[in-house]
């Protein structure tokens, strides 16, 4: 039997299995960062006219010295811990305490399983609305969810992983992506270019990524059914303790702790109505040190914080409920269980954060960049089409190397966004150009180590299969990336030939 499933393995799992444990990886990682460093090192012309960037020798004294100086820096800037470590802290204790496994338990009882695929991966999508808070709520819960249904919960997790970070680019109302990308392209347009920008910055792609929404939602779905679970099949799991849910009726006792968390969670919401009137949740401007007026939204800045209080709250009235917690000493000690899978993501940020730095620091990130540039300009490509695919192509390429989609835009958006439209002839507008780069910088960042919550995946994974590894994850996730690249770039095509609007 054994000789049977080790068979049907594909290549890319074997390839993925057979790389070495995830902080060792980043160690071999670092290795080939240096080294790379040293063979292009020095001072290179940037595709934009006129501009330079240096890649420094990361194997020199001085490159050696800002590594050694810079690794517990490194470890506490690693961009998702401080968020990861309230997040987690916040959905475990909800899971200590046990108002998850009802919660589970209602929405598996109330809705139908054929649905509860293409729901998750829905909200998913959709979650970027909330920033980052997909990563950390939702993935747990959906393998939880699949937990119970008694299905393999790698399966739920993978989904909901393709979902928020895959699908980060979709939504149906406008994400704080989308302001960032599109401020970015206004700049290009009137600083650059020297024109009038017409459109909003905000909405620009906003037709076009609410249809993308409805059709991710099915390409992940479809995806996920014929593909995905025939590859989790290979991987046995263990329910955690807490964990061994049956999707059932709620016992008397689990319906009166539901009733109390409902009443926490309505009181908090409250709380929070009255403080964003109060103007202490309210969007404010602020100016900062170089007097640049700054627009904040104390909501969806701190998202992480507030879902967590609307997870803990109702857990604590939930435990009191149900017996689960009697004093401040038994809360104390939920607590402290629930920091259990910080341990792992501690270590991963040590190793993970000084990749991320180093390969900053080092300039190779703007190398990798202004290369695929130079490549796409270096083709000469008259069709708009085929010009439009290499360019999804080449951004998708560029985003294995970078991982901040405002960071890459930065840098290529003043080459590509007036390259194209010179080159189409006007034909192609800025919208059309962002929405490309969108398609590109959703498709493959879930294939990445430079994708910063690689680690938070691994940890809620981990909990069900102890030796799954980052190449597990990546290999595992390869169809979903293969299957919106293709499928979304095909959609995009499509969208752009009949002439319709990107936004309003």
């Amino acid at each position: 039997m054994e000789k049977e499933k080790q068979q049907k393995i594909g290549l890319i799992e074997k390839i993925g299995s057979s790389l070495p444990e995830s902080n060792i990886l980043f160690l071999i990682l670092i290795a080939l960062i240096m080294t790379a460093s040293f063979f292009t090192q020095g001072s290179h012309e940037g595709v934009r006219e006129g501009t330079t960037y240096t890649v420094l020798n990361m194997i020199s004294l001085e490159g050696l010295r800002w590594i050694l100086y810079n690794i517990i820096n490194n470890f506490r800037s690693y961009p998702p811990l401080g968020i990861v470590i309230v997040g987690v802290i916040g959905f475990n204790f909800a899971e200590k305490v046990g108002i998850l496994g009802s919660l589970i338990k209602l929405v598996g009882k109330s809705t139908p399983e054929r649905l509860i695929l293409p729901v998750l991966v829905f909200l998913g999508i959709n979650s970027s609305v909330a920033s980052d808070a997909g990563y950390i709520v939702l993935i747990p819960l959906a393998g939880a969810l699949y937990a119970g249904l008694g299905r393999n919960p790698l399966t739920g997790m993978l989904a909901a992983f393709a979902a928020v970070s895959a699908g980060f680019g979709a939504a149906l109302i406008p994400t704080p992506g989308d302001g960032l990308l599109g401020t970015i392209t206004r700049g290009v347009i009137e600083d650059t270019m020297g024109g009038v920008f017409t459109l909003n910055e905000v909405t620009m792609n906003l037709i076009f990524m609410i249809f993308s929404t409805f059709m991710l939602t099915v390409v992940i779905s479809f995806t996920t059914k014929k593909f995905i679970e025939k590859r989790t099949a290979h991987y046995d799991y263990v329910l955690p303790a807490e964990e061994s849910i049956e999707i059932g009726k709620l016992n008397p006792e689990e319906k009166k702790g539901l009733k109390k968390a409902g009443i926490s969670l309505l009181i908090v919401v409250i709380v929070f109505t009255a403080l964003y009137f109060a103007g202490v949740l309210a969007p404010f401007e602020t100016s900062g040190d170089n007097g640049v007026i700054a627009r904040k939204n104390p909501i969806l800045d701190n998202i992480i914080v507030i879902m967590v209080l609307l997870f803990v709250f109702p857990s604590i009235s939930y435990g009191k409920a149900v017996g689960r917690i009697g004093n401040t000493k038994e809360y104390i000690a939920l607590t402290t269980r629930a920091m259990s899978d910080m341990a792992y993501i501690m270590v991963f940020a040590i190793f993970a954060g000084n990749f991320l730095a180093i390969f900053s620091h080092s300039g190779l990130d703007r190398f990798v960049s202004n290369s695929g540039a130079r490549l796409l300009i270096s083709l000469n490509i008259q069709n708009d089409y085929v010009l439009m695919v290499m360019f999804i192509l080449i951004s998708g390429f560029i985003n294995l190397f970078m991982g901040s989609a405002s960071a890459k835009w930065v840098l290529l958006a003043p080459v590509f966004v007036p390259m194209l439209i010179t080159v189409s002839g006007g034909s192609l507008g800025p919208d059309q150009v962002q929405a490309a780069y969108r398609v590109a910088d959703s498709s493959t960042n879930i294939i990445t180590p430079l994708m910063t919550y690689m680690g938070v995946i691994l940890v809620f994974a981990k909990r069900y299969i102890p030796k799954f590894e980052i190449g597990d994850l990546i290999s595992v996730m390869v169809p979903y990336s293969i299957a919106i690249l293709l499928s979304w770039t095909a959609f995009f095509l499509v969208w752009l030939g009949l002439g319709l609007p990107f936004g309003v």
